[in-house]
Order: structure tokens, then C-alpha cells, then sequence
């Protein structure tokens, strides 16, 4: 795609893409019949692209989890698309932890911006997509079943409702809890959490009795989420109640095999799109 292109799109349209996304709470609730659930893309443009021409946004509800931008070879083009797909009201994206400055200065997305847009309109559109994600929803309620999320649970004994009411705008986040949705993953090896010495301060892993008591006290049955890279592109913890969706080969992730969920009438399905 022609960058010059999507700069205009996003000087034209960062301002309104804030707007919508600040009318919206932490948590958002969506019910439909027919969904698609995105992982991680991290840049991977082109199988962004084959799941559109495999399950058309006019036909199927996209649901994306976050993520969209630093370490693939196609940042830029890939949020792009997911920004245009949202103001078409064609595709619901929510907050990774890759949408925050605290991982797009190491990780490739705000020199990608420089490089492809100039250093002044680089550096003037990141500030703007600052804001913009710090406005981004954290979580959904998916047909009164499924709770999506970018990372995992807090450790906190929290309810659907105090998710809901988390305060935006966050830009890092700071707000504990928020980071926590953000950054945790869930671990088969502890009972409860334990400390994330792989992902850094403020990071935890979850075990099995936290999501029963998520899910219990929710009237939820399963977490959907992203955040982990795993090579096979899905995997199952605590008892099939937690599901990791990766759907990215880009950069890092290059022997990847990306999968998405589909979610069709009141069945779950895991779909390979590597081809």
C-alpha cells in the first residue's frame, strides 16, 4: 500500500476514531450470531487479509484483540486496515499491550512511522495514535458467554462490572488492573498467580481457581484471549476455560500457523489460516 495514503487517512481520521472510541466504556458488550475473533497480527498484513477473503467483515462480525502493530514487517498497513474496518463499523477492536508507548519505542512501530511518513508527520500522527489507544476498550462480553481480552485475568478479585468502569484515557496504562488485562497469561503450573518474571514488574501469571471464580461469578463460561505467542497459532489452560488465539506470522513469528476463532450460531470453531 501506498504510505502516503494512509498518512492522509489517519490525519483525516485520528481525530474522529478518538471520538468513537471514547463514547465507549473499558468493557464493551456485543451480541451477534455470526464472529470472527482476531489475535495478535503484530504487522501481518497479508493474513489479515486472507481471513477478509475467506470470511467477509460484511458477512461475520470481527472481533480483534489487539496487537496490531510492532515487530512484523507490515505495521503500518495493518492498523491502517483495522482502523478503516472499525469506522466502517465492520470490525470491533480492542486494546493489546503493544498499543501503548511503552512497547512501540523498542519494538519497531514508532520508527516505522518515521521511516514511512517523515520524521515531522511521524512523530506528529504517533502522538495522536497515543491518544487514540489510550481510549481503546480493554475487554467484551461476547454473547453473555465468553469474556475477550487481550492478556488475562488480574489478580484482583474483580467483577464484570468494575472492568467496565476503568478509567480512560490511560496511556501506559497505569491503572493496575488495566495492565494487568493487558499483560498477564495463564499458567496450568500454579493454583492462583504468581509473579511474571518473564514479562517484567506489574506482570503475573494466573492459575485455574482464578478463572473458576472469574467465570462463576460472571455467568461466563470461557476467556478468549491473545498476548502469548504459541508456534501452532492456539492453545487450551485451566481445563479448556482459557483460550489463546495467535493470529500472526509476521517478523518473529514467521513459523507460525495463525488461527482465528469462528463463532457461528452457539458453536466454537478454531480455523487455520495460514492458507
Amino acid at each position: 500500500m501506498d504510505p502516503l495514503v494512509i498518512k492522509e487517512f489517519l490525519k483525516e481520521n485520528l481525530n474522529r476514531i478518538y471520538d468513537e472510541f471514547s463514547t465507549h466504556e473499558s468493557l464493551l458488550r456485543i451480541t451477534t450470531s455470526k464472529a470472527i475473533i482476531i489475535g495478535d497480527l503484530h504487522g501481518d498484513f497479508d493474513t489479515l487479509l486472507r481471513v477478509m477473503d475467506r470470511f467477509s467483515p460484511d458477512k461475520w462480525t470481527y472481533i480483534m484483540l489487539g496487537d496490531y502493530v510492532d515487530r512484523g514487517e507490515h505495521q503500518i498497513e495493518t492498523l491502517y486496515l483495522a482502523l478503516k474496518l472499525f469506522l466502517e463499523h465492520r470490525a470491533i477492536l480492542l486494546r493489546g499491550n503493544h498499543e501503548s508507548p511503552l512497547t512501540n519505542y523498542e519494538y519497531g512501530f514508532y520508527m516505522e512511522l518515521l521511516r514511512k511518513f517523515s520524521p515531522r508527520d511521524g512523530d506528529s500522527i504517533y502522538d495522536r495514535l497515543k491518544d487514540v489507544f489510550s481510549q481503546m476498550p480493554i475487554s467484551a462480553v461476547l454473547n453473555d458467554k465468553y469474556f475477550l481480552v487481550h492478556g488475562g485475568l488480574p489478580i484482583n478479585n474483580v467483577s464484570i462490572d468494575s472492568i467496565a468502569k476503568l478509567p480512560k484515557p490511560d496511556e501506559i496504562p497505569s491503572n493496575e488492573i488495566t495492565f494487568q488485562l493487558l499483560w498477564n497469561d495463564p499458567s496450568d503450573d500454579v493454583k492462583y498467580y504468581e509473579q511474571n518474571i518473564i514479562r517484567g514488574p506489574g506482570t503475573y501469571v494466573f492459575g485455574p481457581v482464578l478463572t473458576e471464580n472469574f467465570l462463576n461469578n460472571s455467568g461466563l463460561k470461557m476467556v478468549i484471549r491473545g498476548h502469548e505467542y504459541t508456534p501452532q497459532g492456539y492453545k487450551w489452560n485451566h481445563g479448556n476455560k482459557v483460550l489463546t488465539i495467535f493470529t500472526s506470522r509476521a517478523g518473529p513469528y514467521n513459523g507460525t500457523k495463525p488461527h482465528m476463532v469462528l463463532i457461528d450460531g452457539g458453536s466454537l470453531s478454531i480455523i487455520d489460516v495460514s492458507s
